[in-house]
């Protein structure tokens, strides 16, 4: 069982690196666009912006908005990414409730509050370009903010009981 364990852990750990490279890799492209539609001129800056702005009502400045929007959403989801995979190599390492946890909990729910925020302000500018707050691309939704909010009300209950297991670790530390 605990090579199962350690098994699982590994995989966890592996995946989470795996998305945080492919979240880097969207995050630059994002930064690639945003680059691009600023400074692209000419034939092909009509032809972008025909492209990009047609099926919507979006300013070239709102499009702008909503890419920075877009990479703050996805530095979030890299930075608690992060924190997962080391929390994940502490368990594996059987350091459950040490202060690396409590602190790696507190980066992970900031991060989810930023995700939070950065998707609300997703569906506020899908809203304002083309009166729904859908896209063709994404599949967000009013509804999944409370899908949101339940995400982090287990992560804020996780952080309470790495915080006490920790306070419970150090008294007994002491004590010994």
């Amino acid at each position: 069982m605990k090579k199962l364990s350690s098994l699982i852990l590994r995989v966890l750990s592996i995946l989470t690196v795996v998305a945080q490279v492919f979240c880097g890799i969207a995050a630059a492209s994002v930064i690639f666009a945003n680059v691009a539609v600023l400074f692209v001129s000419g034939e092909v800056a009509t032809e972008l912006k025909k492209y990009v702005l047609q099926p919507s009502n979006l300013s070239k400045g709102m499009l702008e908005l909503s890419g920075l929007n877009a990479l703050l959403i996805l530095v979030s989801i890299i930075f608690a990414l992060h924190a997962l995979r080391k929390i994940i190599n502490n368990i594996a390492q059987s350091d459950f409730f040490v202060e690396s946890n409590v602190n790696n909990m507190k980066l992970m729910m900031g991060s989810v509050v930023i995700f939070i925020f950065g998707n609300v302000l997703s569906m506020m500018f899908f809203s304002f370009g083309n009166g729904r707050n859908l896209s063709s691309v994404f599949s967000n939704s009013w509804g999944q903010v409370g899908s949101y909010l339940i995400l982090l009300a287990i992560i804020y209950m996780l952080y309470l009981v790495f915080k006490y297991g920790f306070e419970l670790q150090h008294d007994s530390d002491t004590v010994i």
